[in-house]
């Protein structure tokens, strides 16, 4: 028969709480709660002061119960049909960066071109209760196979159609093509070539029609 002794389960650490870093901090709870949220007024040193003990005990914020408090969730969703795309990719990694810097985390989905599909992200979205949907597609002329304009949430579009009524955020193909030719222009130069793209994008036709406005 062994005698080997199986080993004690390890037991999990309960989690720090407000009440401990305000202790070992040396202020009340309700100083040590508006110092972590960036709240209330006292001195850069103690509300530093406040941070650093939090960060040395391991003390988490409890995100579920904030969310109930303030009614939000803190998190975006981020809806796009294109995850390979040289315009898309820096787009999302740059709304990812921001919203992470401010505490905000990121839901993202593809929904590629299928109905079904963005249908079920947009539900699982909103069963996570997601704060708001940046939706981003592969075209500015084209919505995404899913519609968004019923939602009782915000909703902002960029780079892709966005419906009547909605923020939408697009670049300004028409005007980018016009500084270039009048900076040519402005060094002297009269001859100047557009080399277009594929004629069934919309930004090809802003584009060329921008540079042709300034020539004539």
């Amino acid at each position: 028969m062994s005698s080997d002794a199986e080993p004690a389960p390890v037991s999990a650490k309960p989690p720090v709480t407000l009440r401990e870093v305000a202790a070992a901090a040396g202020v009340s709870v309700a100083t040590a709660s508006k110092a972590l949220n960036g709240q209330g007024r006292m001195t850069a040193e103690t509300r530093e002061r406040i941070r650093e003990v939090a960060q040395r005990l391991g003390f988490r914020p409890n995100h579920l119960a904030q969310s109930l408090l303030r009614k939000r969730s803190f998190t975006v969703g981020l809806l796009t049909n294109d995850t390979y795309g040289r315009f898309s990719l820096p787009l999302m990694a740059g709304v990812s960066d921001a919203l992470v810097d401010n505490g905000v985390s990121v839901f993202l989905c593809n929904v590629e071109d299928d109905t079904r599909l963005g249908q079920l992200h947009v539900e699982a979205m909103l069963d996570k209760r997601v704060d708001g949907i940046i939706a981003t597609g592969k075209r500015i002329d084209r919505h995404l196979p899913i519609d968004l304009s019923n939602l009782r949430i915000p909703v902002v579009y960029a780079f892709t159609q966005p419906y009547a009524g909605a923020v939408g955020l697009v670049s300004d193909d028409a005007g980018g093509a016009r500084l270039a030719v009048e900076h040519f222009l402005r060094l002297g130069r009269r001859r100047i070539a557009h080399v277009t793209g594929p004629a069934g994008f919309a930004v090809v036709h802003a584009r060329a029609e921008a540079y042709r406005e300034v020539l004539e």
